[in-house]
């Protein structure tokens, strides 16, 4: 029998049910009250004992890889684990607000800054997993959360697998011959190659993007998004052929004056070949901050003072994005590597101000420091703080 909790219930002796946040089909999420902690809490609680290897599978991804986040755009978990009833649970931050579907209907556009904002900030909730090689392969407006105060945080990692071999709990992520997540979402690959990886969420990231700059479907030029989606209600896999086949409509046909860093990086996100989309949500992230800043004059930047060993000091504008620091071809912030500086050494993660940058290790092992201390876990940088790499320096100027 599923196991339904009622408001005043008491569970695992001292969290008290006060009401239910949502339901799905594999689990339920009540709003809880727990004794030890300041505040109301969330409970992700599995409906069903788990008795599968499946469900376990599932159950015990999403607290594997939420346990190892540390990004301020993922829901912080508490406790977690699988209780004597057989029922796994999650205690996690309570979010006051609504998922991104329900706080905006689609029928309308948004205003470009505001719907560049929501989905910035979902990059960068995505960054750190991408970066960790974990694809989360259900992106979607269900699975954006809106807090009360515009703080955006992603949600539900039960279907993200390891792509590059990372160990993660059910970690082949090409192997499973059937549609992945929701197919109003899904990306061309779901029918070619069967291979997810971070330009995938990319993928789905711009097509929740391109839907609320227009209110239109990226293949769809004369029908709105709320004709289509009736029109596929009952024939979903229809979205399938339409990301695998359909053309995109350029956005300029829907949405006048949009800046053609935003088009171009939009179009890049949405391309049929994942090669020559964005790579990952940071360097996406990196292209929509850029466009907030330049564009539409949000005060979001600072400046990055870089000190090279050989004594000069380069300044570079620092936007909100997601930056590896590393010598690898990739890294946003690239130095010499003189024997000593790893490909990626540590990303430096920004949502912008007043929000302090957020600097993470790859591996803690100390050699990357901060104020001339060893840094082995997420650490926020202050203004005027100095991170070391090597001997390299550098500080942020707000």
């Amino acid at each position: 029998m599923p196991l339904e909790l009622q408001p005043g219930d008491t569970y695992a002796g001292n969290i008290q049910i006060e009401r239910v946040l949502g339901k799905g089909a594999f689990a339920v999420v009540y709003k809880v009250e727990v004794r030890g902690h300041k505040g109301p809490l969330a409970l992700k609680l599995t409906r069903e004992p788990v008795t599968s290897n499946d469900q376990a599978q599932r159950a015990l991804r999403e607290i594997t890889i939420l346990r190892s986040l540390t990004n301020p755009h993922v829901v912080r978990t508490f406790q977690c684990g699988l209780r004597p009833d057989g029922h796994v649970y999650m205690l996690m931050d309570f979010l006051e607000g609504k998922p991104l579907g329900e706080w905006h209907n689609f029928e309308s556009p948004l205003h470009p800054a505001q719907a560049i904002t929501i989905v910035h900030q979902a990059c960068l909730g995505l960054a750190e997993p991408h970066a960790k090689g974990i694809v989360h392969r259900d992106v979607k407006p269900e699975n954006i959360f809106v807090q009360d105060n515009g703080h955006i945080k992603v949600l539900d990692f039960g279907l993200a697998r390891s792509w590059d071999g990372s160990p993660v709990i059910g970690r082949n992520a090409t192997q499973a011959h059937m549609v992945v997540g929701t197919p109003h979402y899904s990306q061309p690959e779901q029918l070619k190659t069967r291979v997810l990886t971070p330009a995938s969420d990319v993928y789905s990231l711009g097509t929740i993007l391109y839907e609320l700059l227009s209110a239109h479907s990226p293949f769809h030029p004369d029908k709105t998004l709320k004709e289509v989606r009736q029109e596929f209600r009952k024939t979903p896999l229809k979205w399938l052929r339409a990301h695998s086949k359909d053309p995109v409509v350029p956005i300029q046909n829907h949405c006048g004056h949009l800046p053609q860093a935003l088009i171009d990086g939009l179009h890049r996100s949405l391309d049929k070949d994942p090669e020559k989309r964005q790579q990952d949500a940071g360097a996406f992230a990196n292209t929509l901050g850029a466009v907030l800043h330049r564009d539409y004059g949000i005060p979001v930047a600072a400046t990055l003072h870089l000190h090279h060993p050989e004594g000069h000091v380069e300044q570079r504008l620092f936007l909100p994005g997601s930056y590896r620091i590393g010598s690898g071809e990739r890294c946003e912030i690239r130095l010499a590597a003189n024997g000593k500086i790893k490909r990626v050494h540590a990303v430096l993660e920004w949502s912008g101000i007043p929000t302090l940058p957020y600097l993470r290790p790859i591996i803690g092992d100390g050699s990357i420091r901060l104020n001339n201390a060893p840094v082995r876990k997420p650490v926020d940088v202050k203004p005027r703080d100095s991170i070391s790499v090597g001997p390299y320096r550098m500080s942020i100027v707000q």
